[in-house]
């Protein structure tokens, strides 16, 4: 059976807006300024976006996002190992 390259070459070339030469993700809108950089950094952090929605704050489950969300590949978890997390092991 055929590969449907063109899907492929659709995906690439759209997927290729948001990467400079390489593998690093452009800024949104292409902004670079000191300003982008630190209305970024005042975005709220991870655990407080999850402790605001929960009752109590649930240290596995933002240790289970923070492992899915890795931006290195190699050190982000594996399904096998998401499945394997204690957040799915402690449903209290």
């Amino acid at each position: 059976m055929q590969k449907p390259l063109f899907l492929f070459v659709k995906y690439s070339s759209s997927a290729s807006k948001y990467f400079k030469r390489g593998a690093h993700l452009n800024w949104p809108e292409g902004a670079v300024s000191r300003e982008s950089i630190r209305a970024v950094r005042k975005l709220d952090r991870l655990k407080d976006l999850v402790s605001r929605h929960l009752e109590y704050s649930r240290s596995s489950l933002t240790d289970l996002l923070y492992g899915l969300l890795r931006f290195e590949p190699t050190e982000r978890l594996t399904a096998r190992e998401a499945l394997e997390h204690p957040f799915f092991k402690d449903q209290t």
